[in-house]
């Protein structure tokens, strides 16, 4: 029989600092393939990093965060008219 591996990849995750340091020697001139195998991440990885708006954070803007507080509040407004509609409608 055959035993089935872990299918599910881990991933590594860097910090800012981490980041911020591998662009800035990218853009002092040390080239893409020297720092990925020195820093033991993909050309690709780099190339997405120094891509990435400069400052900006990888997690949901402001905006977006306060429209999931709104969606959710509105979702529960919803249940509990959904409730005393049927609580009324009883009633009859």
């Amino acid at each position: 029989m055959k035993q089935e591996a872990n299918t599910k990849k881990k991933y590594r995750k860097y910090d800012g600092a981490f980041k911020a340091e591998a662009i800035r020697q990218i853009e002092q001139g040390r080239s893409v393939s020297e720092l990925a195998a020195s820093l033991g991440v993909g050309q690709s990885l780099l190339h997405r990093w120094k891509k990435r708006p400069k400052g900006g954070s990888t997690g949901p803007s402001t905006e977006t965060l306060q429209l999931r507080k709104e969606m959710k509040r509105l979702k529960e407004e919803n249940e509990i008219l959904k409730k005393a509609l049927s609580t009324f409608s009883r009633l009859d």
